[in-house]
C-alpha cells in the first residue's frame, strides 16, 4: 500500500514538474521572440500556431479595444464567443468595429473571388464546391445585419482575393495568412505592434473600406 502511496506521490510530483516546465518554457520563447524582435527592429509580438491557440489573445485585446476592425472570409468567428463582448459594446455605442466581408454579388466581367477560393478549399475538403462558401459568407452577413448600429457596428463588402484574416485595434494587428491547401482556421496567427506593419495593414482595410460596398 505504501508503494502505490509513494507511486502516486511521484507521478503527481513529475506531472506537476512538467506542466510547470511547460508554462515556463512557453513564457521563455514568447520573452527570447520578444527580446529578438526588438534587437532586430521587427514589429512582431507574438505567433500562435492556429486560429485556437490565438483565441484567447485575440479576446483579451479586443476586451480592451475601442476600435475594431476586421477582414475576413467566411466570418464564422463573428457569430461565436471570441466577438460577442466587443459586439455588445458596440451596440451599447461604446466602442466601434468595421467589418469587411466578401462581396456576394459581383458584377459581370469582374473576378469571382468567393469562387475562386472555395475551388481552393474544395481540393481538401470535399464538402465545398457547389457554393458552401457563398452561402456561408451570406449567414454572417444575415447574423450580423440585425447589429447594426451606424458608427459603430457596421459591415461593407470587399473584392479582392481571399489570402488572409486581420483583426485590428488600436493596439495591435493579428494577421492569419491563408494557404491554398488548408482551412484559414489552421493557419499561424501572427501578431503585430503598432509599427510599419501595422500600418501597412491597418491602411490596406481603410482602403478597402472607403471602395466597400454597403
Amino acid at each position: 500500500m505504501e508503494f502505490f502511496s509513494e507511486l502516486g506521490t511521484s507521478l503527481l510530483a513529475s506531472a506537476i514538474f512538467l506542466a510547470l516546465v511547460w508554462v515556463f518554457s512557453r513564457t521563455a520563447r514568447r520573452l527570447m521572440r520578444g527580446l529578438a524582435a526588438h534587437l532586430l527592429h521587427l514589429d512582431v509580438e507574438e505567433v500562435f500556431p492556429n486560429s485556437r491557440d490565438a483565441a484567447q489573445d485575440i479576446r483579451r485585446e479586443l476586451g480592451r479595444a475601442r476600435r475594431v476592425s476586421v477582414l475576413t472570409s467566411r466570418g464564422a468567428e463573428l457569430q461565436r464567443e471570441l466577438f460577442e463582448e466587443l459586439f455588445l459594446r458596440c451596440r451599447a455605442r461604446r466602442s466601434r468595429c468595421r467589418i469587411l466581408l466578401p462581396k456576394l454579388d459581383v458584377p459581370a466581367g469582374e473576378p469571382d473571388w468567393i469562387t475562386d477560393r472555395e475551388e481552393e478549399i474544395q481540393v481538401f475538403d470535399p464538402a465545398f464546391g457547389a457554393g458552401l462558401l457563398r452561402r456561408q459568407i451570406a449567414a454572417s452577413y444575415d447574423y450580423l445585419a440585425p447589429l447594426a448600429v451606424e458608427g459603430h457596428l457596421e459591415t461593407r463588402g470587399y473584392g479582392i482575393p481571399h489570402i488572409g484574416r486581420i483583426i485590428a485595434t488600436e493596439r495591435v494587428v493579428y494577421l492569419t495568412p491563408y494557404s491554398a491547401d488548408r482551412h484559414g482556421r489552421e493557419s499561424p496567427v501572427i501578431k503585430y505592434r503598432r509599427g510599419e506593419t501595422y500600418d501597412v495593414l491597418v491602411r490596406l482595410i481603410d482602403k478597402l473600406w472607403v471602395a466597400g460596398s454597403a
